[in-house]
């Protein structure tokens, strides 16, 4: 197989493969939607993960004044939403109202979820570092919600149907593509 030379910068094209999420934030107003690529579980106990949010994203100081978010994974019947929720700031924009997303009220968090996401994370801040042009916020899941049938397929496609976005950058998204297997011989 031939291989290429990439600049350094294109490392997150070959190592996005989480799923893109909507984070909602808020904090002395309504609640703004950022689209995240950057998002990774860090501990399984406590239950963790980080997201990656640059400072220059109206969402950030939401999320760092407020010390909590939503964390949504859409489904990939959105993808126009998830790119558009990407593409303009809320300092100018309702986005729930925009994409017709049905805020899902949350117990443990005041921004709420996304009635059409996949699941839903109930998250507090627990930890911020700045890591060159991006924040990392490790954030401690208070309080998971997902769709019944998503819960069952295991996020997989359902019936030939793809789940989950993936951004692969710039304008580029990929759905997940196959049903969730265990290989042979596990346990």
């Amino acid at each position: 197989m031939a291989k290429i030379e990439l600049a350094p910068s294109s490392f997150a094209r070959v190592l996005n493969c989480g799923p893109t999420i909507l984070a909602v934030a808020q904090y002395g107003g309504p609640p703004n939607i950022v689209t995240l690529s950057w998002c990774s579980p860090v501990s399984l106990e406590p239950p963790l993960v980080m997201i990656a949010v640059s400072p220059r994203r109206y969402s950030h100081a939401l999320i760092a004044d407020s010390g909590e978010l939503t964390l949504n994974v859409p489904p990939w019947s959105r993808l126009a939403e998830v790119h558009f929720c990407g593409t303009v700031s809320g300092r100018d924009v309702d986005k729930f109202a925009e994409c017709d997303f049905e805020p899902l009220p949350s117990l443990t968090v005041a921004p709420p979820g996304i009635g059409e996401a996949l699941a839903t994370l109930e998250c507090g801040v627990e930890a911020a570092h700045t890591a060159g042009d991006h924040t990392m916020f490790i954030c401690r899941v208070r309080r998971l919600v997902a769709d019944e049938e998503a819960v069952r397929e295991r996020f997989g496609p359902g019936f030939g149907e793809p789940t989950t976005i993936h951004h692969l950058g710039g304008n580029y998204y990929a759905p997940l593509g196959g049903p969730a297997v265990e290989p042979e011989g596990t346990r």
